[in-house]
């Protein structure tokens, strides 16, 4: 019975001890933008689709980030006219947290 409240203190001198998890940030859609404004590779892509369709731009819908993911995948982003693209202007592009900088990044944009 005497060792109950030491053992008591020593397990929350424990659990006080620990870092507390991290929470991953949600990634916005102005942050994803933003991403794929500075990503030379999707800049060029754009571009190279605009001369073919001045319609066509990145429409990013993102999903429920309630889980907190350090990871998120988007398929079909480029729209014209509102409407999905023809599939040969296609892209797909995959966000990745980056636990070091605690800033997204683009891991893949592929086109």
């Amino acid at each position: 019975m005497r060792k109950l409240p030491y053992f008591a203190s020593v397990l929350m001198l424990a659990a006080c001890n620990t870092p507390p998890k991290t929470v991953i940030p949600y990634l916005t859609p102005e942050t994803a933008n933003q991403l794929l404004h500075y990503s030379t590779r999707a800049q060029n892509w754009l571009t190279v689709i605009q001369k073919r369709d001045p319609s066509c731009v990145y429409q990013l819908i993102l999903p429920d980030q309630s889980a907190h993911p350090n990871a998120i995948d988007l398929d079909h982003i480029v729209f014209c006219g509102n409407r999905p693209s023809p599939r040969e202007f296609d892209a797909t592009v995959s966000f990745e947290y980056d636990p070091d900088t605690k800033q997204w990044v683009i891991k893949r944009f592929a086109s």
